[in-house]
């Protein structure tokens, strides 16, 4: 069958743009002419840029920033500086490790205090340790912060010294639970806006492991407890939300993306930002997936958090952890560092999280040896909306202030597009850019058809959803098997046909033409110009001579989109394949008509049988 191929789509292309909107937070009334916030998106660089101005100079002020995404119903407070101060308050344990940081400071420490070793110590990623000196980490046994907990978080003058803290990391936190006054001290250290980093087996209280006093700062991390216990784990983890604290000071990857850590658990439910989960299926003993009340919750979580709180299930394997743990970590410590007493920030948690919407194809055409084809599309890249406000606190009195809410949207742009083509009909491009253009072109698989499938990618790494397109060279037409015609000389229309409906049900125009048309029985064919005059035959001649034609009926309604001929093909002078027309694509469907020349003088009844070969083929 001869084949040519040319698609043509046009479809209108939509732009998308944000409106954000929600409710602000309750401030105070004074708040508008003391404090005033601005927001720029910087699509370069993935970020907003913040700045805020306090009228009141009386005294020094500490901010704190929030926001939310137009994603988001609930404002949540956020990192709000370039550096992190940890105190890492550590069970007691017999193990210790011996390290230099990349100060050339040397320590011995027990191993439960290994965060310090994992922030300060060069490694192959970074000359100075997953922390990127950025990170610095004192450190403090749990039964000394117990005795007295000021004595550590506190400077003389009755200031905090650090900005977040981190509890853990071992087994059960070596069964050593905060003394109530350290509960209350670390409650108010909260209160303060500074971070907390919960690490294993701290906040739980069920039937088998209790920290009671842990435990009454679960509601920091929006956590709450399992009362028989119930364990879920393993060894790999995935990314399940993408923000700051996946690619910022390391880049973790992409919602997905699976991570290694050492064996650990959860045995919690946690309701807030549920940053990573365990990779299902879950290869700790004994996992079992469990939810709260109206099935809200999960326990499915290695790491989450809430505002300037987190909890991360490092601390199960007694001070072991991978790099791809001790990076979580890293980006887990500098999140929860939201306390500053600078006016500007360049929030980078504020993101492009919104992929490009799905690519729309305008056209799909070849060159004429059908080797080469060339696919044309379009996207539109998304912006993400974010609200902010900021909050100042006096440092003398406590004074606080409040700015308006403000909105703005990060869009990075369109990066390109990554394309596959192949056999498959629901292929997803793994996101490498392919080309940066609308238009692509390539060889032709082999094979009748083949499928083309693109995903619009931005600047920021989101990937639209994909388009998947296929081109199929298969002609599919569906017509009669076979129609009766009959002669009557005494009718004042001797000859009646039913008409031949063909449909095109193929994705593309096809062409019909006659390919054959000859008897098989009864009467042998003739050219239709045998005679000037069919009618004054005798009957000799009507016996022996009858000429069957067949041509497009041209009515209202009629799909036929090119008519190539106009007159009747006839059994006589039938010499080679002749084009009829050309129906389009999807379901266009048209009629062919019968006609003959025939005498009338017939004596006897005749059976006379024809057969027509119809060609399809794709049109140009």
């Amino acid at each position: 069958m001869r084949q040519s191929f040319r698609r043509l789509f046009l479809v209108p292309l939509l732009a998308a743009s944000i409106l954000l909107s929600g409710a602000s937070p309750v401030f105070a009334a004074s708040a508008a002419s003391v404090l005033s916030l601005t927001a720029t998106p910087n699509p370069s660089g993935n970020y907003v840029a913040l700045n805020w101005t306090n009228s009141d100079k009386s005294q020094p002020y500490s901010y704190m920033l929030y926001s939310k995404s137009a994603h988001e119903s609930t404002f949540q407070s956020i990192p709000a500086k370039d550096s992190a101060k940890v105190l890492n308050i550590y069970p007691v344990v017999a193990p210790t490790v011996s390290f230099t940081t990349w100060q050339g400071k040397s320590y011995t420490l027990p191993k439960s205090a290994s965060l310090k070793m994992w922030m300060e110590t060069p490694n192959e990623y970074n000359p100075k340790g997953y922390g990127k000196g950025l990170i610095s980490v004192d450190t403090v046994s749990v039964s000394n912060f117990n005795a007295n907990p000021d004595a550590y978080l506190k400077n003389a003058d009755g200031s905090y010294k650090y900005d977040v803290l981190y509890f853990g990391a071992w087994d059960s936190n070596g069964n050593q639970d905060l003394t109530a006054t350290a509960e209350a001290k670390t409650d108010a250290f909260i209160k303060t806006g500074r971070g907390v980093l919960f690490g294993h087996d701290t906040m739980v209280d069920n039937d088998r492991i209790s920290m009671p006093n842990f435990f009454k700062l679960a509601h920091y991390c929006n956590i709450q407890t399992i009362p028989k216990y119930t364990i879920l784990g393993g060894t790999q983890i995935k990314v399940a939300k993408k923000g700051l604290l996946t690619n910022y000071p390391w880049k973790i990857g992409d919602v997905g993306t699976v991570l290694n850590v050492p064996m650990s658990h959860s045995n919690q439910l946690a309701f807030g930002d549920v940053w990573m989960t365990y990779q299902s299926p879950y290869t700790y003993s004994g996992s079992a997936e469990a939810t709260g009340t109206n099935g809200q919750g999960t326990n499915t979580f290695y790491l989450t958090s809430w505002s300037n709180c987190a909890m991360i299930q490092t601390g199960h394997s007694n001070g072991e952890a991978t790099p791809d743990e001790q990076r979580v970590t890293a980006n887990t410590l500098f999140y929860l560092a939201q306390i500053t007493t600078d006016t500007s920030w360049n929030d980078h948690k504020g993101q492009d999280l919104d992929a490009p919407d799905k690519p729309v194809i305008s056209s799909v055409t070849h060159n004429s040896s059908r080797t080469q084809y060339t696919i044309n599309y379009s996207a539109q890249d998304n912006a993400t909306g974010y609200q902010y406000y900021v909050e100042a606190t006096g440092q003398n009195d406590g004074t606080k202030y409040y700015s308006p809410v403000i909105s703005t949207s990060l869009e990075t742009g369109m990066k390109g597009y990554s394309i596959v083509v192949d056999d498959k009909p629901d292929t997803v491009p793994n996101g490498s850019i392919t080309t940066t253009v609308n238009n692509y072109t390539f060889s032709r698989p082999s094979g009748s058809s083949f499928y083309i499938h693109i995903a619009a990618v931005d600047k920021a790494g989101n990937i639209s959803a994909v388009t998947h397109y296929h081109t199929d060279e298969l002609v599919s037409v569906t017509h009669p098997v076979s129609i009766g015609y009959s002669i009557d000389p005494n009718s004042n229309t001797p000859f009646t046909a039913p008409d031949i409906p063909i449909t095109n049900h193929s994705t593309f125009p096809v062409r019909v033409s006659v390919a054959g048309l000859k008897a098989t029985s009864g009467i042998g064919d003739t050219a239709p110009t045998v005679y000037s005059d069919w009618n004054s035959l005798t009957a000799v001649q009507t016996q022996n001579n009858f000429a069957l034609g067949v041509v497009i009926r041209k009515t209202a309604g009629s799909d036929w989109t090119e008519v190539d001929r106009t007159t009747p093909v006839y059994t006589g002078d039938l010499t080679s394949e002749v084009p009829l027309g050309t129906l389009d694509a999807n379901g266009a469907s048209g009629n062919l008509t019968l006609t003959a020349k025939f005498g009338l003088a017939w004596v006897k009844t005749t059976n006379v049988s024809h057969e027509l070969t119809l060609n399809f083929t794709i049109a140009d």
